[in-house]
């Protein structure tokens, strides 16, 4: 019984360090789903390319809060930066970028 207790008790802390992202593509109608093993709040834009692994150039937004605003996509264009949550999760458009801009 002793030997079962801790992994009983880590079970619940891995699932709470893992981060559920919903992503929008142009390509579907029907938004994807990944799991981050990181903790809301420490999720970066470099976790979050490599978790969906899509080739190409991309721009990427996420679902957030604006005080001023309320809801907007903001943009996060640095791999290092950490991307916003909402409601416990991240919600994201990845769109193709073909240079327009």
């Amino acid at each position: 019984m002793i030997t079962e207790l801790p992994h009983s008790q880590s079970s619940p802390t891995v699932s709470s360090a893992c981060t559920k992202v919903l992503y929008f593509t142009d390509r579907s109608l029907t938004p994807f789903m990944v799991n981050i093993p990181k903790r809301l709040g420490e999720v970066t834009l470099k976790d979050f390319k490599a978790a969906i692994d899509r080739e190409g150039n991309h721009r990427y937004h996420f679902k957030a809060l604006d005080p001023e605003f309320g809801t907007v996509k903001e943009e996060v264009f640095h791999d290092d930066d950490a991307i916003p949550g909402w409601e416990g999760k991240i919600v994201a458009w990845v769109e193709e970028d073909h240079g327009e801009n």
